[in-house]
């Protein structure tokens, strides 16, 4: 019998280091737009861009979900007889694993959107130019 792999293992093994290395740096990059957008954004298009950046990283594991999905689909497939457990189950935890992770790592950015939109709109959107009465 093999031995039980850790946690960290499995899911460093179920994401691959495609998406080891994508999902992190789109939650980064959500996150920094979404502070640049709620900073310096102007007019009614800076909303709309917020929602489009603060998804990025559901986007990409949802990508991942379909190619995790797509890969056991394969191996069923290419198989002549019933193909073993483990050889499928390698294409689901990906599936179910990747927009798991991706939702955990789009949290700082919904925390942040809302968050610099209120204060946002408190201030009177006058973040980045402070008027000359409000030095």
């Amino acid at each position: 019998m093999e031995e039980p792999q850790s946690l960290l293992n499995w899911a460093m093994s179920a994401l691959g280091t495609t998406y080891i290395v994508l999902l992190p740096l789109s939650a980064l990059l959500s996150f920094v737009f979404v502070l640049i957008l709620v900073y310096r954004g102007r007019g009614p298009l800076a909303a709309a861009s917020i929602l489009l950046f603060v998804h990025a990283p559901l986007m990409i594991g949802i990508y991942a979900a379909v190619q995790g999905l797509l890969n056991s689909y394969s191996v069923i497939a290419m198989s002549g007889a019933t193909p073993k457990p483990a050889d499928v189950a390698v294409g689901f935890s990906t599936a179910l694993f990747a927009p798991v992770v991706a939702m955990l790592l789009m949290v700082p950015s919904y925390i942040a959107a809302p968050i610099g939109t209120f204060i946002r709109s408190i201030t009177g959107g006058n973040l980045a130019h402070p008027s000359a009465s409000d030095v």
